[in-house]
Formats: C-alpha cells, structure tokens, sequence
C-alpha cells in the first residue's frame, strides 16, 4: 500500500532580515495552512539587510543561486521582488524555481485589464519595466511608481500606510489600473488594508509566488511504500 507523502517548499527571504521572514510568514499562515504541503521560511543571513541598490540585487542573484543549490526541497520560491536566481536557477536546469514578481505579474494579467506596481524606490522601477518586458506582460502594465521607502520602513505603518494610500490612489485614478500588484515581499502586510481601501484586487508577491508553486507541487507529490 502506497500513500502519499507531503511535498517540501522553501520560501526564501533574498534577504537577511529576519522580522522581514517573520512577517512573510504570519501573513502567509492563514492561507499557508490549508494546503497539504510542508512549509519552510528562510533567510540568508550573508545577504544585505534589505535588497535595495543595484549592487545588492547583483549580490542577491549569487547568493541565492549558491542557498538553493545546497537545498532539497521539492520547490522554492524566491521572496524578493527583483527575482534573484531565478534566470540562473533555470539556466542550471532547475524547473522548480518561482520568483515572487514574476508570479504576481502572471496573477495579474489573469485577472484582466492593466495592473499597477508599488515599488519602494524609484531605482527599483527601471528593474520592474524590464521583468514586465521578460514576463511579456508590457501592455498590461498601467504603471509603476515608487513609495520612496526602504524595505524596513515597511513594518511601520504608520510612515508607510500614508505614502501607500497616496501612490495606490494614483495608480487607480491617474494610470486606470485594475489591480495592484505589491512591489517588495514586505509589503503583504498592507495588502487587505489596502485592497479594501482601493476597492481593486491587491496582489500580495509571496503568496502568488506560493500558488504557481503549488500549481506544479500537485503533480509531483512523492509516493512512498508504507511498511
């Protein structure tokens, strides 16, 4: 007799913020909780404390190709909007490798119409213009525009909620976009707030990261003999 077994995920902070995990993980739990997988959070404690400059996403790409090359997990989803090693991972053969952005993205062209970017900073745009042009999802995009945060000003609401509010406002009545998409994996806990404010889908990265995961996961479930 055969039964079974539960596969393995690997949600992996680019990062080595460990209040950024912490935060992924408790706003994930809820919907995490139903699917019959196990779930492990990580972070690379070599990395910077927020993946910010262009310097610190070139050191990301390294280092998270390296972390998941040490790894066993049946999939990883790489929680770092720039998508770092997920090219790479690819190019060495791995199918199993899915970048938050990109996910989003795919999430958002389903649901219809243009969807909207909330960066943290404005360097970060030019890099999403060129994942949007990757993804092949250009003229779905209605913009993308910057909250001009670092990732660690994301945990406190009250700077981060008012500039939020102001830059969503702004894709929806100015730029006409039909969801939103948050641009960093620690903004997911802003999205409900904001999803009910808006009055629009708010894409949260990490979990439709998580969902394409999943999306494969369903058909490679192991089976092991039960003695």
């Amino acid at each position: 007799m055969k039964r079974k077994t539960k596969s393995r995920l690997l949600m992996l902070n680019a990062n080595s913020s460990q209040s950024v995990t912490e935060g992924m993980e408790s706003e994930l739990a809820v919907k995490a909780a139903l699917l019959n997988i196990v779930i492990d959070y990580d972070q690379i404690a070599a990395a910077p404390e927020a993946i910010e400059s262009s310097e610190d996403v070139c050191l990301a790409h390294m280092l998270v190709t390296k972390h998941v090359q040490s790894c066993n997990y049946d999939a990883y989803v790489i929680a770092c909007f720039c998508d770092p090693g997920v090219a790479e991972l690819r190019a060495l053969g791995y199918q199993n490798v899915f970048g938050i952005a990109e996910s989003a993205m795919h999430v958002a062209a389903n649901i219809g119409s243009k969807f909207g970017i909330l960066s943290i900073l404005d360097v970060s745009v030019e890099r999403h213009i060129k994942q949007v042009e990757r993804a092949g999802l250009s003229n779905m995009l209605a913009a993308d525009l910057a909250l001009n945060l670092g990732v660690l000003d994301l945990e406190d609401k009250g700077l981060a909620r008012p500039r939020i509010e102001k830059v969503g406002r702004k894709l929806v009545k100015e730029f006409g976009a039909t969801s939103i998409i948050l641009g960093c994996a620690g903004m997911g806990i802003h999205r409900q707030w904001l999803q009910e404010l808006l009055g629009v889908p708010v894409i949260d990265p990490c979990w439709a990261g998580m969902v394409m995961a999943m999306a494969t996961l369903g058909e490679n479930i192991k089976d092991t003999k039960i003695n």
